[in-house]
């Protein structure tokens, strides 16, 4: 199980690619972009009063997903697709 149902609201999975498109360095970075960049809070499903996510609780997501099956899955699907689609080389 990932979500429980008591304690402060975790964030999607989807929600967290936000960081690695724009290239922000770490979760309290990301949480100042999004408490002030418009663009942001859309992408996270944020209206523009609505509070913003405690850094940690990425912190602890990340963790949790990394721990599991579900990261290891998902790497498993991308590379499965990649291979199908012949994007890989043994050049490298």
């Amino acid at each position: 199980m990932l979500y429980v149902k008591f304690g402060r609201p975790s964030i999607p999975p989807e929600r967290l690619p936000l960081k690695a498109l724009y290239t922000i360095r770490s979760e309290r970075q990301l949480i100042e972009q999004i408490d002030y960049n418009l663009l942001f809070r859309r992408f996270v499903g944020l209206g523009m009063d609505d509070a913003v996510w405690a850094p940690t609780t990425f912190t602890k997501n990340r963790d949790r997903l990394l721990d599991g099956d579900i990261a290891r899955a998902f790497f498993d699907a991308v590379l499965l697709h990649a291979d199908t689609e012949r994007l890989l080389s043994d050049e490298h």
